[in-house]
């Protein structure tokens, strides 16, 4: 089950959807500017946007970067953190949230920021993000020649056991989903023009498939299970 369902959208173009561009800046401005009320008033309309700096990409600091560099109280950071902000986000120098925080002098939050490693990617995981990359680049790669992506790291995936990520792609009406899952990174290529459901890929350090991908509807409730099973024996 998908508990975190997360957006990865590091636009570095100003241009695309001025709505969706001021949208954004309100939650990079309130995170600036250590408006931690309205900021989570907005996270409660767009909870998936946490993790994105403003369009732009400056600096490429998200939400969590800017508490750590502002040294926000204590349950401003957790409850950011509960809201799924990413401790292994790094800025466009490389720095996170937990490096900005120590070279700021914020001690207090140094604990809380220190990254942890709930679920592993596939080891080695340079080479499983770098197939990655390469795999977004064959199958998108028009749409990054004409608006500039930062491609999305794998690393956030390990702080939950369960998270499901969509880089939204500009130019492609839509986007990719992926989510780790027993070996292997499972990514999903859909937009509104596919007169299908996508395609479906398993990534591992060895390489990628594509991949069959039906959805199976769920069982039936237990009870109706039992009154299936209970209608076989009296009609035995």
């Amino acid at each position: 089950m998908i508990r975190n369902r997360m957006q990865w959208d590091a636009l570095t173009d100003r241009e695309p959807n001025e709505w969706y561009r001021e949208q954004r800046d309100r939650l990079s401005d309130m995170a600036r500017d250590a408006d931690w009320s309205g900021l989570f008033a907005e996270l409660r309309k767009h909870p998936e946007r946490v993790n994105l700096p403003r369009i732009g990409i400056r600096t490429g600091y998200a939400p969590l970067h800017q508490a750590a560099w502002h040294g926000a109280e204590f349950p401003v950071v957790s409850r950011l953190i509960a809201h799924g902000a990413w401790r292994t986000q790094r800025t466009r120098d490389g720095q996170r949230p937990v490096d900005i925080a120590r070279k700021q002098g914020h001690t207090h939050l140094l604990e809380l920021l220190e990254p942890v490693e709930v679920r592993p990617l596939p080891s080695p995981p340079d080479v499983l993000e770098h197939l990655f990359h390469s795999l977004l680049r064959e199958r998108t790669g028009s749409c990054f020649e004409e608006t500039e992506h930062l491609l999305p790291p794998l690393a956030p995936l390990t702080e939950a056991p369960a998270m499901e990520i969509t880089f939204v792609v500009f130019g492609m009406m839509g986007g990719v989903t992926y989510r780790l899952e027993d070996d292997h990174l499972y990514v999903h290529f859909h937009s509104r023009m596919d007169a299908d459901d996508g395609e479906h890929y398993h990534v591992t350090p060895e390489g990628w498939s594509k991949i069959k991908f039906s959805r199976i509807p769920p069982p039936p409730p237990r009870a109706a299970q039992r009154a299936a099973q209970n209608d076989g024996i009296s009609n035995a």
